[in-house]
C-alpha cells in the first residue's frame, strides 16, 4: 500500500484505515508444512478490508521460504517459490547456478530433484535478501560472468 493512500481504502475508496495485524500463511503445494507470521496491516472501518503493503508481503514470502527450507522442505516447488520470492526469472537463476534453463525447468517441475548444492545456494540468496544483502547473488554473478580476478585483493579485518 502506498503511504500516500493511508487515509483511503484501496478496496472501497472510502473509510478510515486503522493499524492492525494480519496473519499471513505460506504453504507449498504438496507440503504439510505451513509458514505463518503476524504482519502489520491496515483495516478499513467501512468495508472491513485488510491491506498488507507489498513490501511487507514480499518480505514475508522471503522469510517464509527461509523457514520452510530450515524445516527441511525441499524440492522443485520450494525452489520455484524461492526463485519467485527473489524476483528472478528461471533463465537468470539457471545462469547464476551454471545450469541450463531446461535443467532449472526439470528441477522446478519435479522431473528431477534439485541439485543439493544449487538448492543451498538459492537458500543462501533468500537468507541474504531477508537480511538486506546480496552477497551470495553477487558472488554467483561474478562466477557466471567469468570475470578475471584482480592480482591483489584487499582484505578488511574490520
Amino acid at each position: 500500500m502506498d503511504p500516500s493512500d493511508t487515509a483511503r481504502c484501496p478496496r472501497c475508496g472510502t473509510g478510515d484505515l486503522d493499524h492492525t495485524t494480519e496473519t499471513l500463511n505460506f504453504q507449498l503445494p504438496g507440503s504439510a508444512v505451513i509458514a505463518s507470521a503476524a504482519v502489520p496491516a491496515r483495516r478499513c472501518g467501512r468495508c472491513d478490508g485488510v491491506h498488507v503493503d507489498e513490501a511487507t508481503a514480499a518480505r514475508f514470502r522471503l522469510a517464509a521460504c527461509c523457514a520452510l527450507a530450515d524445516a527441511g522442505v525441499r524440492g522443485g516447488e520450494a525452489l520455484r517459490a524461492m526463485r519467485k520470492a527473489l524476483r528472478l526469472r528461471a533463465s537468470d537463476l539457471a545462469r547464476l547456478l551454471d545450469v541450463t534453463p531446461e535443467t532449472m525447468s526439470h528441477w522446478e517441475t519435479g522431473k528431477v530433484p534439485p541439485n543439493r548444492a544449487a538448492f543451498v545456494a538459492v537458500c543462501a540468496m533468500v537468507q541474504d535478501a531477508v537480511d538486506g544483502r546480496t552477497t551470495t547473488r553477487d558472488r554467483l554473478a561474478v562466477l557466471a560472468d567469468g570475470r578475471v580476478p584482480p592480482g591483489v585483493v584487499r582484505v578488511d579485518l574490520g
